[in-house]
């Protein structure tokens, strides 16, 4: 009878603790993909909540903090790794980044990629993917990691590290080897999900990129939405691939950056309320890291300056452009990075007046008037926002 009870005991205490492994577990998963979904809302609106329109743009990302729970760092070298930090908006309202992680008294650890970095932030952040990327084992263009140490180990002393004051001398990177273990240490850039102890979510630039070139369009819209307002009509485009000069008469290419043949005003040349300080739109992140290579440009033919009676609203004629049946005045069409697509027979290779370089699928390129914008079955990049 003893040893009977003393083994139920013995399978109950087991029960038990692999119970507790089991919720603590569950409960650091969920405040890393909490976090996660915090950081990716935060980079897309970066232009709108945190820093200037000068520099900032979509996609960046804080610095880690340099305590526990604290603001970001004011400034990061390329890499760095500290604590999950919460961020202050403009308005002054806190975004608790950290909000799961306080709730559960962890520390979660986050290193951001240099390219993504909210400062130093000299880097063209678009489309495009630069060299300064985090790796997690094989998967590569990782835009930032999120780690939750484990219990310590025997070679940890995490008490004097809790304790430590953390300044500009002492980083958090100092102590970093308390909590994580292995490639997780080392403060290279690269990382690893292979670790009993530590538990890790990367957030790949897969994840964030489409969202990043959404909200650029969103922006254009908006911005083209103030400039008819003000000028009663849409501007011209710009040749496919060429320098960005306004073509006179155009009506579909990539947004114009200069004057070219066009006697019209450029959107680019226009000053919006909702920027800060009045600035000109081409002095903006957008203009700066080539966003508007990157997004194709149409316009119905009634909609231009030549036609201006015709898109006042009033006895207005039919809109040529269709998409998925209904008229639209504007489309906006987001190519992304190049693919490997089967009209190129590979990359594509951008510059060149060649639709089917720049979008991703067949119906896109032969598309005259009439668009979709499904994207069920369909394998690309492309991205479809309308003015109606």
């Amino acid at each position: 009878m003893l040893i009977a009870m003393v083994a139920l005991l013995g399978g109950s205490a087991l029960f038990l603790v692999n119970g507790y492994r089991a919720e603590s577990h569950q409960d650091r998963l969920e405040s890393l993909l909490s976090a996660k979904q915090a950081l990716i809302a935060y980079a897309v609106n970066y232009a709108d909540n945190y820093g200037h329109n000068t520099r900032g743009g979509t996609g960046r990302l804080p610095c880690p903090s340099l305590q526990r729970h604290g603001s970001p760092a004011p400034y990061c070298g390329e890499h760095e790794i500290g604590f999950l930090p919460s961020v202050w908006m403009r308005d002054q309202r806190l975004m608790e980044i950290d909000y799961l992680e306080r709730f559960f008294d962890q520390d979660i650890w986050y290193a951001v990629s240099a390219d993504h970095r909210y400062n130093p932030s000299f880097n063209t952040l678009n489309s495009y993917p630069d060299a300064g990327l985090l790796s997690v084992d094989s998967m590569q263009e990782v835009v930032a990691v999120l780690i939750s140490p484990g219990p310590a180990l025997d070679f940890q002393s995490r008490s004097g590290a809790e304790t430590q004051s953390v300044t500009e001398t002492v980083r958090p990177a100092s102590i970093v080897r308390e909590y994580l273990e292995g490639e997780n240490a080392d403060i290279d850039g690269q990382y690893t999900l292979f670790n009993e102890n530590d538990l890790l979510v990367p957030i790949r630039r897969s994840e964030l990129l489409p969202l990043m070139e959404r909200k650029v369009l969103a922006y254009v819209k908006q911005w083209l939405i103030e400039y008819k307002a003000e000028h009663g009509f849409y501007p011209y485009a710009s040749t496919l691939g060429v320098d960005g000069l306004c073509v006179d008469g155009l009506t579909r290419g990539m947004l114009a950056t200069e004057p070219g043949t066009c006697g019209e005003a450029l959107l680019l040349d226009e000053s919006f309320t909702d920027l800060p300080g009045g600035r000109a739109l081409r002095n903006t992140w957008f203009a700066r890291y080539e966003w508007p290579a990157l997004v194709y440009y149409i316009v119905d033919a009634s909609c231009t300056a030549d036609r201006l009676s015709d898109c006042d609203g009033i006895d207005d004629p039919e809109r040529e452009l269709l998409v998925d049946g209904e008229p639209v005045e504007v489309i906006l069409i987001s190519v992304g990075a190049p693919v490997e697509t089967l009209a190129t027979g590979g990359m594509q290779v951008r510059g060149g007046s060649d639709l089917a370089q720049y979008f991703d699928t067949a119906a896109l390129v032969s598309a005259v008037n009439e668009f979709s914008v499904a994207t069920e079955g369909v394998v690309g990049n492309d991205q479809i926002v309308t003015i109606n």
